[in-house]
């Protein structure tokens, strides 16, 4: 973990967390490695430095849509064009609406300090006419030169397009015991420390 805190914060060490511009960073490498459960010890350690935490499911396009449906009813309504406020509340939700005053939201001015952190993009979309559920991750993240994205994926493929990239082959015994303690929110004591493997930053 130490790897993505040194990228988002190496230059703000301050609460709320403040940047001078986008981060983006990408956790890649083969599925099963700890790659959302080092996202997840990033968003908890840190989750006092941002001042919103948007999760989303990347795994398909039908997926993504549902997050951003899920997450919209925690932004401030006051901060949201009245279609996006009223899709939810109709008879015909339409995601598209809301995906767009989400990202709307995200961008802006007066909205910096937020993570994004878009979870599993793992289908090619480059290879669309064989999967129909993948998507162009890039039409689904804010414009706007601010605020922290996280992305985790298997896809090498991914790597165009961030800032910052960590190669997950698998997590060692310091990692797996920070994502452990973590999630468990106190220190733990008699863990095992068999070694498993290692994290490369590049």
């Amino acid at each position: 973990m130490q790897g993505i805190e040194e990228y988002f914060f190496a230059e703000n060490q301050a609460v709320p967390y403040s940047p001078t511009r986008r981060k983006t960073f990408l956790l890649h490498g083969l599925g099963g490695m700890g790659k959302t459960q080092l996202a997840v010890a990033f968003a908890r350690r840190h989750q006092q430095r941002f001042s919103a935490i948007l999760w989303m499911d990347g795994s398909s396009i039908d997926q993504l849509k549902q997050s951003f449906v899920a997450v919209v009813s925690r932004i401030p309504q006051d901060e949201l064009t009245a279609n996006v406020v009223e899709s939810p509340q109709g008879d015909r939700l339409d995601t598209d609406v809301i995906v767009r005053g989400v990202l709307r939201w995200l961008s802006l001015p007066s909205n910096k300090h937020w993570l994004l952190i878009v979870d599993n993009i793992d289908r090619d979309w480059n290879a669309k006419e064989h999967d129909s559920l993948a998507f162009n991750p890039r039409e689904y993240l804010p414009e706007a030169d601010h605020g922290s994205i996280l992305v985790t994926s298997r896809l090498a493929e991914m790597e165009d397009g961030f800032e910052a990239k960590l190669y997950v082959d698998r997590v060692d015994d310091a990692q797996a015991q920070s994502m452990l303690e973590s999630n468990a929110g106190k220190e733990l004591e008699g863990t095992s420390r068999s070694n498993v493997g290692c994290i490369r930053l590049y």
